[in-house]
């Protein structure tokens, strides 16, 4: 049995914008692989994941460290990939410092971390960061 739904939506009066529709700030951006180290050709397993964890560095509460976050299924093994993380505006205090990182993971197992912090949202930095991973250390 086939559902169908449709709305209905009314156009805005003449001159009057609709405007971006209204959410949350987000940070958002890409996650792929250091090209340098990695000269050979990488293939991720089918059921990696990308997980990408906006925090704040000025907070001694871990549970309030982490701001937001957003994992992506990596279904073609191929990066980059693009991730937006919406956060709470009125968690962020202009004097913290934030960072954004990523780590892509196949199951528990670590594979590909970012090295480097990924500075965002405060102090000149912006909101938008194009992350590089690199092979995690082997355990």
């Amino acid at each position: 049995m086939w559902v169908s739904w449709s709305v209905a939506t009314a156009a805005p009066p003449a001159g009057n914008s609709p405007g971006p529709l209204a959410g949350p700030p987000t940070v958002s951006g890409t996650v792929s692989l250091e090209a340098m180290r990695l000269r050979e050709t990488v293939s991720l397993p089918a059921m990696a994941m990308v997980h990408v964890e906006l925090l704040d560095l000025s907070t001694r509460d871990p549970g309030a460290a982490m701001l937001g976050k957003d994992s992506i299924w990596i279904a073609a093994g191929k990066l980059p990939v693009s991730f937006r993380i919406a956060y709470d505006p009125s968690r962020v205090d202009p004097t913290h410092v934030y960072v954004v990182r990523a780590r892509i993971t196949e199951k528990e197992k670590l594979l590909f971390l970012s090295a480097t912090p990924y500075y965002v949202l405060t102090r000149g930095a912006r909101d938008k960061v194009d992350i590089t991973v690199i092979p995690a250390p082997a355990r």
